[in-house]
């Protein structure tokens, strides 16, 4: 088995450093009226910026957890990502209905 320094340790390093790194990137965007959240397509983009990045880390998660010989948690854990991704999706067209209305 590997130890922690060796599996996950690069993986916090990636997804924290990166994960920093992104949200200073959106919050720039933001801030410079690049992306105007009163626009439809500006917000399902913004939306599908924050589920991609969130997508990646599960990914990575789960095949390094079945990697490290977690089959059945990595399972879980991407049955468990694709119901949020099934509600947030669900969630996003309900409220967008409501503005176009």
């Amino acid at each position: 088995m590997f130890d922690f320094s060796r599996t996950w340790l690069p993986f916090i390093y990636l997804y924290g450093v990166g994960g920093i790194i992104f949200l200073l990137g959106m919050f720039l965007v933001l801030k410079s009226d690049s992306l105007n959240l009163k626009r439809r397509h500006h917000r399902i983009w913004l939306f599908i910026l924050f589920l991609g990045f969130a997508w990646y880390v599960v990914i990575h998660s789960t095949v390094s957890l079945a990697a490290l010989g977690y089959k059945s948690a990595s399972a879980v854990i991407v049955l468990l990502f694709f119901f949020v991704m099934i509600f947030l999706y669900l969630v996003i067209t309900s409220i967008n209905r409501t503005d176009s209305a």
